[in-house]
This record gives structure tokens, C-alpha cells and sequence, in this order.
């Protein structure tokens, strides 16, 4: 053992170890120290320790050849143990690296070949982390996350899932693969946002739901201008790593690194945040951040179309203090302002057409528009669910189903997107289906007031009257009349349905709400009054009448000159 230690010294490998392992902390400290900044990613610092660790054991073989003073050859077996010793590195590098081992930002001279598990075709992009530990900076995180999304559902070959769907996956720790599962996708993407200053990071990872897989990561840096174009950096790389053929228009408008002027890029996500609120207040504060959007940046083409969307459902949900014709006038006018800037921009082609489908009842140039959205979209379920409406405003129920049920597929857990199927499900009769899909919208959102309404269309033409007559209470109660809601429970209790009839109709009148009026005259056998409150409804052009032609309830009208009549008024 001595004369071991001897010849160790003589060598001097204990100081060639030292030497090396004190060279080995430098390099592993300034790869942490700059790993950051130059965005390198986790399979690139692995990799480097795998080479330094071979690196050592290389050290220590020349150190005993060459360790004693003086000139000495490299003997054959030196070579060999060296050749050996990389060769097990090159080995342990090809097992253990990833296919992102180098920097994020730099695309592979080749796509990597597929991971095992199948190809990944569709995905659910996560709620992005806010790593400011600022919850006032949760628009800001949250508009990023939408914006990746849009930017991933532009891609043609592939499906994701809609934001609403993936909010009540907020904070959760549950398994990757488990979330995956409910979602119907294969991948799942996660990540984070943070931002100081002027500048923005944004971190992503792609993994696979079953089996449970890794397969990309990256981090993207850049100053606030340039936040939305960092997103379709990730979706290009989701794209290249998943290996989806991109179509020209596709990978150009991946390619496009908008900058956006910060206040403007702020006042825009603060508005979309408040217009998904869909409440009064929500819309008007959401109006005035738009309005702020472009005042900062006249050609950020998003915030114009975001503005069209205000001024179209802001009648619907109230908020706006201007009329009904303005308003819609203004949603045409802003979206149409949106093409002008952005011609391939999915969101404005939407917005353009459901301000003329609702506000100037235009069925044809509302479905063009939405098909063309689609086309740019095809992930954009907001867009497939309003074709929906316009092909029922042709009066094909059948054919709207298939549109309902995509815009659900997409947003399977939007309490909207499920009482429109279930919407759908009832014009085409079936309502045991629709009943289903009404009680998961209500089981997503108690307050979902339409919903009711569509279960008691269902339990009434399916003679369940007692439940009948309790949903159309509970409608009531959801839209906070609850006065009236007592007053129909009073009156079926006490004179039936007819009493109950009775009831819903004198507060339909009294809003008044013509297409639902017309709907309650029809079943009290009153045809005149029914036809002269759906004349009134044209006046007003009333969003609800876009189904007249599909509504069950209605089947006694369609018939005769005033039939013919009311179609002529609303123009369609």
C-alpha cells in the first residue's frame, strides 16, 4: 500500500485530480451563472457534465502515464484506454441527451425522429405560471396564455383545446397524464411567464399524456415589445419537434416577430381580460382598455377586433351606453378595420361576421365569414359555435348540430359551449341526449341561465311537466327574477300548466322579451298574438329570433302568407 501511495505521489495525480476538479466546479458555476441569460437548456448542461466527468477519468489515465517529470511517450495501451474511455462518454451522451439540447431559439438542421407513444396531433395548453408573485399581474399571464393558444390553433393539422376548458386546470397538482386524459389530447404544454421591466421570459415544456413522456422544453427571452412574438416561437418549436407540416401561410405567420408598443400591448390584455368576464361592468371596462389599445398603436390589429367583439355581445350583456344599431355598426366598422391591418387574422374574421349576423341579420355573409375564420382557425370554437347560429338561421338543424358539437369538442368544459349542444340536440329532437348535455352545462356553471330554458323545452314536449315547470322557475332565478320565478311555481301549482303559461307571459311582456312571448302564445294555442310578437321581434331585430326557423315550439307557424311574411322582415 505504501509503495501504491508512493508511485501516486510520484505521479503527482492526487495534484492532477485537484487541478481538474477545481477547473470542473469554474466551468459547472458559470454554466448556472449563464445558463439564464443565454437560454441553455437543461439537455445542453447535462450533456457538458457528462463530458467533463469522461474528461476526468481521461485526466487521471495521463496523469499516470505523464505524471513523472520528463518526456515520455503515449504508449498503445494508453491510446487504447483513452479511445475506450470516449467512447463510453459518446455513449452515455447518446442515451442521456435530449433533442433539446440545444438552445431553444436555433431549429435543428432535422426534425428529431417521433418519440415513441404515436404522434401528437392534439393538446391542451396549461394556465401559465406567474412567476412575479404579483397577483395584479395575473392579466398579463394570462393574455400570454391566450395568445399562445391562438397562436398553436392556427396550425392546421393540429387540435387544442380552448381556453375556458383549460382554466380549472389553475394550480392543480394533479398528473400530467390524468389531465390529458379528461381533455382527449396526447400532449399537454406547461410553463411560465416572468416579467421585470422591459423585459419578458417566457418558459414552455411539451409532454406527452400516456405514456407519461417529456418531449421538448425551452426558454424565451426578449423585451416587453416582443412578449406575443415570443409566443409563436414556442408554437413554431411545438410544431417543428411534434413534426407537423406547416402550409406557407402557416410558417409565415409563425415567422412574423410583430413588436407591439408595451402600452398598447398591456391596455389590450387588460380589455380581453374583462370582456371574458361577459358582465356589464366587465364590458365597459373592457371597452375603455381597448379603446386605450389603439389610441397607443393604431395597427395592432388584435385590439380592433377585440373592440368589434365589445361592441357586438356588449348588447347582449349590456355595459354600453349607446344603441343597439350603433353598437353594431361600430363592432362591423372596428373588425373591418382588423382585416384591413391583418387579413389572415382568424379572431377579426369571426368578429366581422357575427356583428353582421346578429346586427343586420346578413345568414350569408355571416357563414362566409365564420367558414373563413374557420379556415384560418380551425381550432377557434367561439367561431364554430356561431356557425352553429348562422346555419340555423337557414333553418338546417341537422347540419348545425355538427357545428355544436365541434365548438363543445374543442371547449368541453365551457358552460356555454355544452348549452349550445344541448341547444343543437333539442332542435333536432333529440332530448334525451339534450337534457345530458343542459345538466353538465348547468354542472359547470348552477347560474347558466339558458340552460333552463332548454330543459324545460325538453321536459315539456316529453310531458315532464313537474320538471318542466321547475326549470322555467329556475330560469327565472338564474336571470335574477326571482319574483317572477315564485309567481310561475305560485301559478302551476295552482291552475297547472296553463297557469303557469299565464304567469311566464306577463313577465315576458312586461321586459319585454318578443321571441319568448311568441313562444308561450304559441303553446297557449293564441297563433295571431304569437305571429304579432314575432313581428315585434323583427323591430327590434332580437338576437333570439336567429333560430325561428328551427325552434320546435314553432312548428305550428311554418305555414301561410304570414309565415312568409315574418321570414321577409328579419331576411332570412
Amino acid at each position: 500500500m505504501t509503495s501504491l501511495l508512493q508511485r501516486l505521489r510520484e505521479r503527482k495525480l492526487f495534484q492532477w485530480a485537484l487541478a481538474y476538479l477545481a477547473g470542473a466546479w469554474v466551468l459547472f458555476q458559470g454554466i448556472e451563472v449563464m445558463a439564464e441569460p443565454w437560454g441553455l437548456s437543461p439537455g445542453f448542461q447535462r450533456t457538458i457534465h457528462l463530458l467533463v466527468a469522461v474528461g476526468f477519468l481521461v485526466a487521471l489515465v495521463l496523469a499516470w502515464y505523464h505524471g513523472e517529470q520528463g518526456r515520455q511517450r503515449v504508449s498503445g495501451v494508453e491510446l487504447l484506454i483513452i479511445a475506450l474511455l470516449l467512447a463510453v462518454g459518446a455513449l452515455l451522451i447518446r442515451m442521456y441527451r435530449p433533442e433539446d439540447a440545444g438552445a431553444p431559439e436555433t431549429p435543428p438542421a432535422e426534425t428529431a425522429a417521433q418519440p415513441a407513444g404515436g404522434a401528437v396531433r392534439s393538446l391542451a395548453v396549461l394556465p401559465l405560471a406567474n412567476l412575479m408573485g404579483d397577483p395584479g399581474q395575473a392579466y398579463f399571464v394570462d393574455g400570454l396564455h391566450d395568445v399562445l393558444i391562438g397562436e398553436l390553433a392556427g396550425i392546421s393539422e393540429l387540435t387544442v383545446i380552448s381556453r375556458t376548458s383549460v382554466m380549472r386546470y389553475r394550480d392543480t397538482d394533479r398528473p400530467l397524464g390524468e389531465i390529458a386524459a379528461e381533455l382527449g389530447v396526447d400532449a399537454l404544454v406547461e410553463g411560465s411567464v416572468f416579467h421585470a421591466g422591459d423585459s419578458v421570459r417566457v418558459t414552455a415544456q411539451l409532454v406527452r399524456g400516456a405514456p407519461e413522456e417529456h418531449l421538448w422544453q425551452g426558454r424565451y427571452e426578449g423585451r416587453l415589445s416582443q412578449a406575443f412574438g415570443l409566443q409563436a416561437q414556442i408554437a413554431e418549436a411545438i410544431a417543428r419537434e411534434i413534426r407537423l407540416a406547416l402550409s406557407p401561410r402557416e410558417a409565415e405567420r409563425l415567422a412574423r416577430r410583430t413588436q407591439i408598443d408595451p402600452a398598447a400591448q398591456e391596455a389590450y390584455l387588460r380589455g380581453r381580460a374583462l370582456w371574458r368576464t361577459r358582465t356589464a361592468e366587465g364590458m365597459r371596462g373592457a371597452l375603455t382598455y381597448l379603446e386605450e389599445a389603439v389610441a397607443f398603436d393604431s395597427t395592432l390589429a388584435l385590439a380592433w377586433a377585440g373592440l368589434a367583439d365589445v361592441y357586438t355581445l356588449g348588447t347582449y350583456y349590456g355595459g354600453l351606453d349607446i344603441g343597439q344599431d350603433e353598437a353594431y355598426g361600430r363592432a362591423e366598422r372596428d373588425a373591418a378595420r382588423a382585416l384591413e391591418l391583418d387579413p389572415d387574422l382568424a379572431e377579426a374574421h369571426a368578429a366581422l361576421a357575427i356583428a353582421r349576423l346578429i346586427g343586420a341579420w346578413d345568414v350569408e355573409a355571416g357563414e362566409g365569414g365564420l367558414r373563413r375564420a374557420i379556415e384560418l382557425n380551425p381550432n377557434l370554437a367561439q367561431a364554430h359555435n356561431w356557425l352553429g347560429d348562422a346555419i340555423n338561421a337557414r333553418g338546417n338543424a341537422g347540419e348545425a348540430l355538427a357545428s355544436f358539437r365541434r365548438a363543445r369538442d374543442l371547449d368541453p368544459f365551457s358552460p356555454l359551449m355544452n348549452r349550445d349542444f344541448a341547444r343543437g340536440l333539442y332542435y333536432v329532437g333529440r332530448c334525451e341526449e339534450s337534457i345530458e348535455a343542459a345538466r353538465t352545462a348547468l354542472a359547470l356553471d348552477p347560474g347558466h341561465a339558458d340552460a333552463y330554458r332548454i330543459l324545460r323545452g325538453c321536459y315539456r314536449s316529453t310531458g315532464r311537466l313537474d320538471e318542466a315547470a321547475e326549470a322555467a322557475a329556475r330560469f327565472l332565478d338564474a336571470a335574477g327574477a326571482e319574483d317572477a320565478a315564485e309567481d310561475v311555481r305560485a301559478a302551476y301549482d295552482s291552475h297547472g300548466w296553463t297557469g303557469l303559461l299565464e304567469a311566464e307571459l306577463e313577465f315576458y311582456l312586461e321586459i319585454p322579451a318578443y321571441p319568448h312571448a311568441a313562444e308561450v302564445y304559441v303553446e297557449l294555442g293564441r297563433v295571431d298574438e304569437a305571429f304579432d310578437a314575432l313581428f315585434a321581434a323583427t323591430e327590434v331585430r332580437s338576437p333570439n329570433l336567429i333560430a325561428v326557423k328551427v325552434l320546435p315550439v314553432f312548428e305550428p307557424l311554418r305555414s301561410g302568407p304570414r309565415w312568409e311574411e315574418l321570414l321577409r322582415r328579419a331576411g332570412f
